[in-house]
Formats: structure tokens, sequence, C-alpha cells
């Protein structure tokens, strides 16, 4: 059975913590990576080379932050962010389930319901 994934409320997060669970992240990340959606070239969001300090200078406070405890096929942690902003960058970030619930307790994150 496929169990729904646990999308944490961040919304009472300011920007530093945002960047502070980012850094985190990233410091203990499994894997990451940053796509583009660049409309006039592609309806597809492209993979893209970049440092994760070039992709930190685009975030900023109207970002699309997100946390999340993914559990569809197999259990990880996703953070990141898309930029909303033409054109889009995102930001992924995956982690080991412990690796994410460390994160959670650090920031004292809770589940959306």
């Amino acid at each position: 059975m496929i169990e729904n994934d646990i999308f944490y409320n961040i919304r009472h997060l300011t920007l530093s913590e945002k960047v502070m669970i980012l850094n985190d992240a990233y410091a203990l990340h499994e894997r990451w990576w940053v796509d583009i959606l660049d409309c006039n070239i592609s309806f597809a969001r492209q993979k893209v080379e970049m440092s994760f300090e070039d992709i930190m200078l685009k975030f900023y406070e109207k970002a699309h932050f997100v946390v999340i405890h993914r559990k569809s096929f197999e259990h990880y942690g996703e953070i990141g962010f898309c930029t909303l902003k033409s054109p889009e960058y995102f930001l992924w970030i995956n982690l080991l389930v412990e690796k994410l619930q460390y994160i959670v307790s650090k920031f004292d994150l809770k589940p959306m319901i």
C-alpha cells in the first residue's frame, strides 16, 4: 500500500531559517540537483549544472519552499525550492529519512493538516 507524503508546515519560518534548513539539508544530502524551466526554450524542466552557492543566490522570500517526507515507493526526505520567476529554477535535495527527521526536530516542524 502506498502511503501519503507528509508535507511540513513552513509558513512560520523566516527567510534566514529557511536558508539554514537548505544549508543543513545540503550538508546531509544523499543527492541534489538543479532544474531550470525556461518556456521560451522548452515546456519541460531540464537538469542544469549549477553550484549550490549559485542556486542559493536565487533563493528569496517569495520562492516556493518545501520540506516533504516522500512515502510513495521509497521513503526519503525532499527539501528544496522553486524561484517562481521566469526562467524558473528548482533546487531538489534528497535525504535519508533519519536526516530529514533531524532537520524536522531541529526546526520543530509540524506536519500540515
